[in-house]
């Protein structure tokens, strides 16, 4: 499945809200959202325009999507292609505030060069900046984690549900608390994304084989519905309790 996103902005006589205009009045949307966050193959909405860039995301995705995680995953992929020595100094400030580097002695020799750290005030700043992150990321695990349990008994019984969920206990503590995915996302061990889709260490004894009966759909949707929420962030949310969930 594929889980790269694009950012989007609405277009106000030809000119692009955020990048062109940095204010404009509400009757000027006729009733649309500044910006949006669509899946790569959606097609793009009449009267946007994509706005993909490292700076972007960070000053606009940040309100709009559903947790940190989104925009965290988006800005390391671009760092990933631009490389370490092609992002502009904002770009390598945010690569560091976003865990999105490769090397991290890079970042300590742009430290001290270029913003005159010492070694060990770079190293200090990085390692808190990489807390920072860590707590975000959880944060956002957390959540999706609680909505992919909805998203588990919409297509198996309650009783295959807590089955599930005791099952995979072990690899949500590793989703949860540390941040693993799976071996697909440069992870050094099987995480619920390998589970879910029967790969790696858990191929031929992942999720479809546990033989559930599907209340709706088939195999493929269930496994896109719970990337959806896991891997990609994608639910719809309980604004009015989302506060009340640790």
């Amino acid at each position: 499945m594929n889980t790269k996103k694009h950012l989007l902005a609405y277009q106000i006589s030809g000119q692009t809200v955020g990048v062109d205009i940095g204010t404009w009045n509400q009757d000027d949307l006729n009733g649309n959202p500044p910006f949006k966050i669509i899946l790569s193959g959606d097609t793009v909405p009449s009267g946007y325009t994509e706005i993909d860039t490292i700076e972007n995301w960070d000053s606009f995705a940040l309100n709009i999507a559903n947790d940190y995680s989104v925009v965290k995953f988006q800005i390391k992929e671009m760092c990933e292609i631009i490389g370490w020595t092609g992002l502009t100094n904002t770009e390598k400030d945010l690569a560091i505030k976003y865990f999105s580097y490769g090397n991290v002695m890079d970042c300590i020799i742009y430290l001290m060069t270029v913003k005159g750290m010492s070694q060990a005030q770079a190293q200090g700043y990085v390692l808190r900046e990489w807390h920072r992150h860590h707590l975000k990321n959880i944060k956002a695990y957390t959540s999706r984690w609680n909505y992919a349990k909805f998203t588990v008994l919409m297509y198996i019984s309650r009783a295959d549900g807590e089955d599930l969920f005791n099952t995979v206990k072990n690899l949500v503590d590793l989703y949860i608390e540390v941040g693993i995915l799976g071996i697909d996302y440069n992870d050094n061990q099987d995480g619920l994304d390998d589970y879910v889709w029967s790969k790696n260490g858990f191929t031929g004894q992942g999720l479809e084989e546990n033989g559930y009966a599907l209340l709706q759909g088939t195999w493929q949707d269930f496994k896109e519905a719970l990337t959806k929420v896991l891997i990609c962030g994608i639910y719809d949310k309980y604004d009015d309790i989302e506060a009340d969930i640790v």
